[in-house]
């Protein structure tokens, strides 16, 4: 039998939890890649930019989720204008 999954972190994390913040902190980080990418801006300028180091930018770019915490990722994504909803919903 074949198990689907609603994301790749349901599929690799057992608490639900930990598998929502992995969700969350990775859509911030696609998001601040997304930024810079468009932007133009070196990873530097970028991450003066967003309140930032460029090691921390590059960790973010880089995929390093470990590194990455939910406020550090919505404050840096306002820093560039950005506004941050989440959807809440119970999960039947």
């Amino acid at each position: 039998m074949v198990q689907e999954f609603d994301s790749v972190w349901d599929a690799i994390e057992d608490d639900p939890a930990t598998a929502s913040s992995l969700r969350l902190r990775s859509q911030l980080m696609m998001e601040i890649t997304e930024y810079v990418q468009q932007s133009g801006l070196t990873q530097a300028a970028a991450a003066k930019k967003l309140g930032t180091t460029q090691p921390r930018l590059n960790d973010i770019m880089k995929g390093r989720i470990e590194k990455c915490t939910v406020d550090r990722l919505v404050n840096m994504l306002s820093a560039v204008g950005y506004t941050v909803n989440i959807n809440v919903h119970h999960a039947a």
